[in-house]
């Protein structure tokens, strides 16, 4: 047993089980390392009720993990974030969908489930590279059209949400 658990252990920390091909790090060592070396950050769990001003600093960003914390907007200057390719803002406080998301046109992963959100801008259709979209248990009321322009979606997770059977009837056909 302990063997198996030293094998693990070495295949973890060799990046065998890695999802990136480069470290996520928390913000508290990413705010002092060159910005154009930081490919991940992390604001998971940390009460944030916004991003802080310097992440604009860090264009050269693939993925913006800020689960877990009290935002309801994002800043401005995500649309510069022309790199990102995953972004996690689940279990927050949003209320409307950010619009700002639709500007990030290599955007491949969008996770905003355990929110508020009420609804999907028409402007999700733009983002051609999105991959998989996870809107689990927010109380949307209406999908756009749009998303059926998304040719690259393969996962699509609006579990918990409850439609009206007007709305099951219009996406049937």
């Amino acid at each position: 047993m302990k063997k198996l658990f030293v094998l693990i252990l070495l295949l973890w920390s060799s990046g065998v089980f890695a999802k990136y091909d480069f470290p996520i790090y928390e913000w508290e060592v990413a705010k002092n390392a060159s910005p154009d070396t930081i490919y991940g950050i992390s604001f998971e769990k940390m009460k944030l009720e916004k991003l802080p001003d310097d992440l604009e600093n860090f264009t050269e960003l693939q993925v913006l993990l800020a689960g877990k914390n009290k935002l309801s907007a994002l800043p401005e200057f995500i649309t510069t974030f022309s790199k990102l390719e995953e972004l996690n803002l689940e279990k927050n406080d949003f209320q409307i969908f950010p619009k700002q998301v639709c500007s990030l046109k290599s955007l491949r992963i969008l996770v905003m489930n355990r929110n508020e959100i009420a609804g999907i801008p028409s402007c999700i259709g733009t983002l051609s590279e999105l991959e998989i979209i996870d809107m689990y248990d927010n109380p949307i009321a209406d999908l756009p059209e749009s998303l059926m322009n998304l040719k690259l979606l393969k996962e699509v997770d609006l579990s918990g949400i409850r439609f009206k059977p007007a709305f099951q009837e219009k996406w049937r056909n």
